[in-house]
């Protein structure tokens, strides 16, 4: 975690402006900071010294390390400290030894690296230097936290974070927020894990390191899967990813994959957690392949080296013709031979374990495909239950043609939000009067039908049965049959239903007689008329029909209404959406203002420009509730 440093004192020349941009780029964008470094490396001048090439090796360890080609980080890095020893530079020793440190981290030698930080704390802490001191400390915490030595790893993260502190280093401060998350998550405290999160990510925005966001939205995205909060995790997962994707890091492409596959494995897509397991685990065969190139070419180099001492010393025993010396070429020989016998071993061995790999990949695909059919195949059997559930609801809620016959001007909206719905509409007719009624039972989907086939079965006893006709009284029966049915299980339920009723008087619509006589009684659910360019209300009384400790009779609202008067009831689920450009709910008042702009439009009209409304405020958000709105013009 050590950056380019500029030693020049005036900046100049074609190298000195190349080298800028190279520094400028670094954490920004790795490939195009590269590229500067390579041309200033071309363009060096007069003045250029050892020191220039350790900052251009800085950033060339960098590219590296990004790209997983860690034999060359350690190979550039090793030079960066011959030269700082031989000009016997302290500051740049410490510079050099830590990005080996950092090296020998990346490659699990967590002893060789702490060793090597130890030194190069010693260094700075002679020569004075916080921010390099500050660098060295948090680069410390990373093996002893490998180690499983947290007391070590905070210790050293504390010390960090205090000199960044001092400096207002964000980076340095963002890179110790991202351990002391790692800490909290690993301790299952995910809300205080997110928090420091984003606190990393903020830090890394004001240095202007957008390259570094990849590490911490990866972890928000594991953060929020362990959370089990989905959207959060896709939203960070996909932002992790194009990052990664822009900066060319193979390593964190393969990683993010990983990821992906969890957060669908979690979500039960097992198709796409196939798809991203895989891509993750060919990742892992690169870097393990890169790994075993690396080991065989330096195993390689060093069985030259031997193999080139080997035969100066043979040429040196031939010369002084002795023949002790000859005994020992032939076991300067065989022991070359074992040596490289050991070296093609071990990637035999290597080989084996990657080919394990690939047999553990292709037994989590066939176990991932054999969940996927079963899902499949249960996913088939409740689609059908339901459906049978729908044609079992639809039976208990009139035809719309029914409704037209005694209401020619009237238009109904019904959209579930599933298949089947807690919303329903309640149509009946006895010999003098006609209910009808907009109803809305706690919850959606399977539970909320269920509710909703014991609501509406307590409506059409309280109305067939009992002969009730006064809307309030119906209410009072239909809460104290929904009761007793819940009560029945022997547990407390508190499960009912919003409703917002209406009886009309046959004769009354059929004798033209002005105005009209309407008995209207709700529960949480008003009514809406419109008469004059005016909107009224009625306010339903705040109770449901169902549990609730301090219950009351409903109350019967007596209206005469002119004829071509529109009434309107409905449930909460159109009100209720998200939608437009700011994804908010539409709410009341916006609807009341549609409602007046359309009334004097024939009903047909008005659901028409109703359902477009909904649906262009939804746009491609989901439904949240089911959608119930009954329209009437007297």
């Amino acid at each position: 975690m050590f950056y380019a440093v500029s030693w020049r004192a005036q900046k100049a020349t074609k190298f000195d402006n190349l080298f800028d941009s190279a520094s400028k780029y670094e954490f920004i964008d790795w490939n195009l900071s590269y590229s500067y470094a390579k041309m200033a490396l071309q363009n060096k001048d007069a003045d250029f010294s050892y020191k220039d090439v350790i900052s251009l090796n800085t950033i060339f360890d960098t590219y590296y390390q990004k790209r997983n080609m860690l034999d060359s980080a350690f190979s550039i890095n090793k030079q960066s400290l011959n030269l700082a020893t031989r000009h016997k530079d302290k500051e740049l020793t410490a510079y050099s030894l830590n990005n080996m440190a950092g090296i020998y981290d990346l490659s699990g030698n967590y002893q060789a690296s702490i060793d090597l930080y130890r030194k190069a704390l010693h260094m700075l802490e002679d020569i004075g230097g916080t921010k390099q001191i500050a660098n060295t400390c948090y680069n410390m915490h990373i093996p002893f936290t490998s180690l499983n030595q947290p007391d070590s790893a905070k210790y050293y993260t504390d010390k960090a974070f205090k000199n960044y502190k001092k400096i207002n280093d964000y980076s340095g401060l963002a890179s110790c927020y991202d351990s002391y998350a790692t800490d909290r998550d690993r301790a299952g405290n995910y809300a205080s894990a997110i928090k420091l999160y984003e606190l990393e990510i903020a830090n890394f925005r004001l240095a202007a390191e957008p390259a570094s966001l990849i590490i911490p939205f990866q972890n928000m995205a594991d953060t929020y899967l362990k959370y089990k909060k989905f959207k959060e995790c896709k939203l960070y997962l996909d932002s992790a990813m194009n990052l990664s994707i822009a900066m060319s890091s193979r390593t964190d492409v393969y990683d993010v994959s990983g990821t992906y596959a969890k957060y669908y494995e979690a979500i039960g897509d097992y198709k796409n957690a196939n798809q991203y397991m895989r891509k993750y685990y060919e990742g892992k065969d690169t870097m393990v392949n890169v790994q075993l190139k690396t080991e065989l070419s330096d195993q390689k180099s060093l069985f030259d080296r031997e193999n080139s001492e080997s035969r100066f010393i043979i040429q040196k025993l031939e010369a002084e013709k002795n023949l002790k010396s000859r005994e020992m070429i032939k076991w300067v020989l065989i022991s070359s031979s074992l040596f490289f016998i050991i070296v093609i071993v071990l990637y035999i061995n290597r080989y084996r374990i990657k080919q394990q790999s690939y047999l553990k990949l292709n037994e989590y695909k066939n176990q991932l495909i054999r969940q996927k059919e079963k899902i499949e195949e249960n996913q088939k059997e409740i689609i059908d239950s339901i459906n049978y559930a729908k044609r079992i609801q639809s039976a208990i809620m009139a035809l719309e043609e029914d409704v037209l016959k005694y209401f020619p001007e009237s238009f109904l909206i019904y959209k579930p939000k599933n298949i089947v719905a807690g919303d329903f509409y309640f149509f009946e007719v006895t010999g003098k009067h006609v209910f009808y009624a907009a109803a809305d039972c706690t919850g959606h989907g399977v539970p909320g039908a269920l509710v909703s086939v014991v609501c509406a079965n307590a409506l059409t006893r309280c109305v067939k049965e009992f002969a009730l006709t006064d809307p309030g009284k119906i209410l009072d029966k239909t809460r104290e049959l929904v009761l007793e049915t819940f009560n029945k299980s022997g547990k407390e339920v508190k499960d009912g239903m919003d409703i917002s009723l209406c009886r009309f008087e046959i004769a009354n619509l059929k004798d033209g007689a002005n105005p009209v006589t309407i008995k209207w009684a709700g529960a949480n659910n008003s009514l809406w008329y419109i008469s004059n360019s005016e909107l009224f209300e009625i306010k339903a009384d705040k109770q449901p029909i169902g549990y609730i400790e301090e219950s009351k009779p409903f109350t019967t609202h007596n209206l005469s209404l002119e004829r071509g008067t529109g009434l309107y009831f409905l449930t909460d689920g159109y009100v209720d959406q998200f939608g437009g450009e700011k994804g908010k709910k539409l709410k009341f008042r916006q609807l009341k203002e549609r409602m007046l702009s359309i009334y004097t439009l024939p009903m047909a009209e008005q659901k028409n420009n109703l359902e477009k409304y909904f649906n262009d405020w939804k746009g491609d958000l989901e439904q949240v509730d089911d959608v119930l709105v009954l329209g009437i013009k007297l």
